[in-house]
């Protein structure tokens, strides 16, 4: 049998998300975009370099979360699939 790692998402809408960690690896930014998406994610309101009270799910200080585009990172499973022969 070989092990297979399940990464799950949920979005503010209570929406889960289940993504291989094989798929995952294949979605690795290259090298040569890295710098790219880091000017992208630096333009972004959401992206914070500490965690801010108001930003933890169930603080007094939360705003309420309206839509369901951020996503949470709630853990990780394995499955079991034959391996090929």
């Amino acid at each position: 049998m070989k092990k297979h790692q399940i990464i799950v998402l949920m979005d503010g809408a209570g929406n889960y998300y289940e993504i291989p960690r094989a798929t995952l690896e294949r979605s690795r930014v290259s090298d040569r975009r890295k710098k790219t998406v880091i000017a992208a994610l630096e333009e972004c309101d959401a992206t914070h370099w500490y965690i801010r009270a108001s930003a933890i799910p169930g603080s007094i200080a939360a705003d309420k979360f309206v839509g369901a585009r951020q996503l949470y990172y709630v853990g990780f499973y394995l499955i079991s699939s034959k391996a090929k022969r």
